[in-house]
């Protein structure tokens, strides 16, 4: 019998969600709104990531930036969970330099594990069937495959960079044939029907000497300079501090175009079907009618297609449709749905006029 492969969870908390507007903010993005159930997307990722019986993870390891640090400590404390550590970037510096950085860690605080590299911002309603993908694909990691994870599409979507399934390599994983960019409409809808592309969920699965030996090839300078930073980091309890020169002479790019679109040992674990969601826009979470009658803040009369939020201001709507309208403290936007995707465009424009107290 093969040996079942230990597994470093590595959860990225550098997401800013700025399509969820007014509601996630520079001090508390999307990852840590509870907007769903009782627990914040991000507590709900450290949950599904969490040891048992099916799969042997190891406590997570969180990378995040610094402004977080003590959110993220609140955030694990209220869900019982120790971290294996907290990993504070000095600054942005994208993907590639997180796997790095998340690889080098495994390599030698958990050597003979397997990284498991995961946003901290996304939604999946059935856990089970999430671990099982992950524990299948371990044993193409632990030959070398750097192993993305791909969702079977539910529509033809637009806002989604897809995968094509190329051979397969072990049942349920396949080369990767191609990484395609957001399409347009009769190009996904060709993808749909094919069934050959998934969305790419940016979820990967690699072990630590695979995706180092990549980063040399292709990124050796985000190899080179995140590695530095974790070696001259600091440590204080449960936080590792990055090295900030080391880091910042870090180039910025995405694991995707960095590793993925050059390398050899791509592959891809689905059709994931597994209810996942980036939430990466309003329109993702439910329409307020199926939820007013629980939230005494909304009131919706003759509405269709409306979804309503608030965290405190009472909101009511009469004889409107397809609209979306969130309420804070202090802001209100008010969209059609159709245009949910350049709810970051106030952001730009609140940037631009200076105003930091609403982001």
């Amino acid at each position: 019998m093969t040996a079942r492969a230990t597994i470093q969870p590595v959860i990225m908390s550098g997401g800013s969600g700025t399509r969820l507007w007014p509601m996630s903010r520079t001090a508390r993005p999307k990852q840590f709104l509870k907007l769903l159930r009782d627990r914040s997307l991000f507590q709900e990722t450290v949950l599904r990531l969490a040891p048992g019986d099916d799969i042997d993870f190891l406590p997570p390891l969180i990378i995040a930036g610094a402004a977080h640090a003590t959110l993220i400590a609140a955030q694990l404390a209220e869900i019982g969970v120790a971290p294996a550590a907290i990993v504070i970037e000095p600054m942005a510096r994208n993907t590639a330099a997180v796997a790095a950085v998340a690889g080098a860690w495994t390599a030698g605080r958990r050597p003979g594990a397997l990284t498991l590299l995961a946003p901290a911002d996304h939604l999946i309603t059935n856990a089970a069937a999430f671990r099982a993908h992950v524990a299948n694909a371990a044993a193409a990691a632990s030959k070398g495959a750097i192993v993305t994870f791909g969702v079977r599409p539910s529509e033809a979507h637009t806002g989604y960079g897809y995968i094509e399934a190329g051979a397969p390599v072990i049942a349920g994983v396949a080369e990767v044939a191609a990484f395609r960019e957001k399409p347009d409409r009769q190009t996904a809808e060709h993808y749909v029907k094919g069934g050959r592309h998934f969305w790419n969920a940016g979820i990967f699965l690699f072990s630590p000497e695979a995706m180092a030996g990549e980063l040399e090839a292709f990124a050796p300078a985000i190899a080179r300079e995140a590695a530095a930073a974790l070696d001259e980091s600091t440590t204080d309890g449960a936080v590792c501090r990055l090295d900030p020169a080391r880091f910042a002479a870090c180039p910025a790019d995405s694991i995707d175009y960095a590793v993925m679109e050059k390398t050899a040992r791509a592959a891809v674990a689905g059709p994931v079907d597994a209810g996942w969601s980036d939430i990466g826009a309003w329109t993702a979470l439910a329409d307020s009618e199926a939820n007013d009658k629980a939230d005494p803040r909304v009131v919706a009369l003759d509405c269709d297609g409306v979804l309503i939020r608030t965290d405190g201001p009472f909101v009511g709507a009469i004889g409107v449709s397809d609209l979306i309208i969130v309420a804070t403290g202090d802001a209100v936007l008010v969209a059609p749905k159709s245009r949910a995707q350049d709810v970051k465009k106030i952001v730009d424009e609140l940037k631009a006029r200076g105003r930091g107290e609403l982001l």
